[in-house]
């Protein structure tokens, strides 16, 4: 009898610790995602013609993503905001930064906010608050090596440079770069930086402009946190292409322009030491053989492992394409399915490299698509959120501290 009691005892410690393992193991594969929302239009917000999606609650959601099994809980409000238009995370601390409208006119600076993460329940907390130096704030990138975070001021033509302290708190705008020049699309009225990045030498950050139809190339000197124009200050592309995101190739040797009036994909090779492009590929990211009579073009982002560029078009299409990146730089279409929404605004993968987010801002819907990582392509999955126009995401998860 009592080696039945023991035998039994035994099993019950083995089962607990079964499930005490499952369970950890659960916990380590969840992450949070961040989801920020465009928002009513500053100069409709106290009209009548706003849609449902724009009447709903604006600002930063959250939900618990298992990056093991796929599934998503129900998204929760945490930050209310008149518009979150772009997130990006500080790569070494729990902290998420936002551009968002004043919420008080058009003519009103945009902010930049600081959160701080709780990691077991997904809440932000305010650190601080700071002028963007310009408005529209809409898009963001930060450098780690000199912990600056960098602004594209789309709504008055300028970018700038924030400091961050060492505890994630931002300081006031350290410099600021007017890009200028227009292009010939009723756009295109005014210079409007759409996207930035920092270069892999951490020396120049690269600014797309879509109303000027240009790259504008900024010296960056990270002890000072100052911009200053490189010695050939930009790189023009085609009139009324409408540049709108870049990304460079993990090993920096090139670099990715989508543009969102003509839904074109260019190459470019990267020289550091000159500041140098030169374009090695063209291809329009819309089918050959496709309508195409309402080109648009949302987002662009690299496999984690560089061997993959995600695209996602708007207009008439709804779509992803995937590429495969050959070592010359050039790009190779393999795949091209749909969105599962309306206006795929942007995209995400997750930190792990096995998932895609996309932002579909017309739908008020996020899809989820799992990534194969040995050829690249995309499958869809069951899981979404349903989140009121949503336009940019990002992540947080222990593993990255």
């Amino acid at each position: 009898m009592l080696r039945r009691t023991t035998l039994a005892m035994g099993v019950c410690v083995s089962l607990a610790a079964v499930v005490a393992v499952a369970a950890n193991a659960d916990e380590k594969a969840n992450e949070w995602v961040y989801v920020g929302t465009r928002g009513a239009a500053i100069a409709k917000q106290n009209g009548a013609d706003l849609d449902a999606g724009e009447r709903s609650p604006q600002g930063i959601y959250a939900a618990r993503f298992n990056t093991r099994t796929g599934q998503l809980s129900p998204p929760q409000l945490q930050v209310q905001l008149p518009r979150a238009t772009w997130l990006v995370r500080h790569p070494r601390l729990p902290v998420i930064y936002t551009a968002a409208d004043a919420g008080t006119g058009p003519s009103s600076e945009s902010n930049i906010l600081g959160f701080e993460v709780e990691p077991s329940s997904g809440k932000l907390t305010q650190l601080n608050q700071v002028g963007a130096g310009g408005l529209d704030a809409t898009h963001l990138a930060f450098d780690a090596t000199s912990n600056t975070l960098f602004v594209a001021n789309h709504g008055s033509g300028d970018v700038t440079a924030l400091p961050v302290r060492p505890d994630g708190h931002l300081g006031v705008v350290a410099s600021t770069q007017k890009d200028y020049g227009t292009g010939p699309h009723p756009r295109q009225k005014m210079p409007e930086p759409h996207g930035v990045a920092v270069d892999p030498s951490h020396h120049y950050v690269l600014v797309t402009d879509f109303g000027a139809d240009r790259i504008f190339v900024y010296h960056f000197d990270g002890a000072t946190r100052t911009l200053s124009p490189a010695e050939v200050p930009y790189e023009a592309v085609p009139p009324g292409s409408g540049p709108r995101h870049l990304t460079f190739s993990p090993d920096g040797r090139f670099l990715y322009l989508l543009t969102e009036l003509t839904a074109e994909l260019r190459v470019y090779s990267w020289d550091a030491r000159k500041a140098h492009l030169e374009l090695v590929q063209a291809l329009s990211a819309y089918p050959v053989d496709g309508p195409g009579q309402q080109k648009s073009a949302g987002e662009i982002a690299f496999s984690r492992n560089g061997r993959f560029l995600y695209v996602s078009l708007r207009g008439d299409q709804d779509s992803l394409v995937v590429y495969q990146a050959q070592k010359n730089g050039h790009l190779h279409e393999i795949q091209r399915v749909p969105a599962l929404g309306k206006s795929p605004w942007s995209i995400a993968i997750d930190p792990a490299g096995r998932w895609l987010f996309v932002a579909n801002e017309a739908s008020n819907s996020v899809s989820l698509f799992n990534i194969d990582p040995a050829s690249g392509r995309l499958s869809a999955t069951a899981e979404s959120l349903s989140i009121p126009k949503p336009v940019t995401i990002t992540f947080y998860t222990r593993k990255q501290q």
